[in-house]
């Protein structure tokens, strides 16, 4: 260990860590690159690469293996000095390979607790049936020729309400008009037919994207693959592509950068033709997997210099995608900074276009937790915790699990400052 910190190179300070002989064996590199928030593939490139010259990384980095201050070469934030000088390279903490273990699964606790649980719903019950009954009594009333009519304008009242409202209303009435849409297919014409499994593919979407928001993983895949299968059978090629873009997004809450990438890459190029918009955020999304694999800085501004131009010569309004506006390409921009570690730039972003005004409730606390990452990464960390807070506060609002996550991962990053007043009230928020 310090002959790797006498080399100056943090990745030669992590092997040596994971390889010492203190542990019972030796941690792998999957294991160890989650502590510090990187894929295996991007540890093993800092491990046997040049030295990493971000301090900030470092810093974060030091901190996460507890490693004294008066052995590395750089200062730590003044907080952090205190609690490290004097340590053991190797702390008791860490002796089961996994730093900071108690307080890492006191918030896993706490976020299956009052996170996922207190947003998630029961099984369908007597209310959501009545959603399903009813949805379909109302169906009936229309002509095959009304009936599509009818079932755009209530799948659009439930995404005009989602922002504000939250997954918990609208998921019954969602699985409602699935299953009336479903049942109306049945007993249809076949040019109208066609046209119902279109709405039943954008409905089940829908459904994917609630359930993404309360971080119920598997019931999300389910309505995304559910959409794939509506779109496919009703022969809608561009609304199997936006499928996939969402399979890509879903890959981002996991933080799977390689997936996340490829299923981009196969939007943009696979066999139909998309909407401009819906091509501009599938570009977005692979500078994005660039950012996180390997920070490459010239291929995230050209894939975003395209995406942009796309959005600039597109004028649709309606359709798939027709949300996606220069507002939410420019905080997706400012999260492709972020995780090429750019916080500045990111920063400028959120500043110019994250505004209450221009995004709903919970959109707005959601961007606000990244904003946060962005600013710990900044070392602004009392800015960081305070937007942690506000973010919290409309996750709760909203029943949104994805923005609560979020919060989780900020504290994290945040560690390093932990004994800040700020930062103390982020982590007791998250507890109470």
């Amino acid at each position: 260990m310090r002959a790797a910190l006498s080399a100056r190179h943090m990745g030669k300070v992590v092997r040596a860590y994971r390889t010492h002989s203190f542990h019972s064996k030796v941690i792998a590199q999957t294991t160890a690159a989650g502590w510090l928030y990187l894929t295996q593939s991007q540890l093993s490139r800092i491990e046997g690469g040049p030295p990493v010259q971000d301090l900030d990384r470092c810093i974060q980095w030091a901190h996460k293996l507890k490693i004294p201050a008066n052995l590395l070469w750089f200062t730590l934030p003044e907080e952090e000095i205190g609690n490290a000088h004097g340590q053991h390279i190797i702390s008791a903490s860490t002796a089961d390979g996994y730093p900071d273990a108690e307080m890492n699964e006191l918030l896993r606790r706490t976020f299956l607790k009052r996170g996922i649980t207190a947003v998630t719903l029961p099984a369908i019950g007597l209310d959501e049936l009545k959603h399903i009954v009813s949805a379909l009594d109302d169906a009936r009333r229309y002509s095959d020729q009304e009936i599509v009519g009818y079932f755009r304008t209530q799948l659009a009242d439930c995404a005009a309400k989602d922002g504000d409202y939250g997954p918990k209303k609208n998921i019954p009435i969602t699985l409602g008009l699935i299953g009336a849409i479903e049942q109306m297919a049945r007993d249809s014409k076949p040019a109208v037919r066609r046209t119902l499994l279109q709405l039943a593919a954008q409905a089940a979407e829908f459904a994917g994207w609630l359930y993404r928001d309360i971080a119920m993983t598997e019931m999300a895949h389910y309505w995304r693959d559910r959409a794939m299968e509506f779109a496919q059978a009703a022969g809608d090629y561009p609304m199997q592509g936006y499928v996939l873009l969402k399979k890509s997004q879903a890959a981002w809450d996991e933080r799977d950068s390689l997936l996340m990438l490829t299923l981009a890459e196969a939007t943009k190029d696979g066999p139909w033709c998309l909407p401009l918009r819906v091509k501009a955020e599938a570009l977005q999304q692979e500078a994005r997997g660039y950012a996180m694999l390997n920070g490459d800085l010239a291929a995230i501004e050209l894939k975003l210099a395209e995406a942009r131009e796309l959005l600039i010569e597109d004028h649709e309004t309606q359709g798939i995608a027709a949300h996606y506006d220069e507002a939410l390409f420019s905080l997706q921009c400012a999260i492709c900074y972020s995780e090429a570690q750019q916080p500045a730039r990111a920063l400028e972003l959120y500043d110019e276009w994250l505004s209450p005004r221009a995004f709903s409730r919970r959109d707005y606390g959601y961007f606000l937790s990244l904003k946060g990452a962005a600013l710990a990464n900044a070392q602004a960390p009392d800015q960081a915790a305070g937007a942690g807070l506000d973010a919290l506060a409309l996750a709760k609002e909203s029943s949104s699990a994805r923005t609560h996550r979020e919060v989780l991962r900020l504290v994290e990053l945040l560690r390093p400052w932990q004994s800040r007043t700020q930062v103390r009230k982020l982590v007791s928020a998250l507890l109470t």
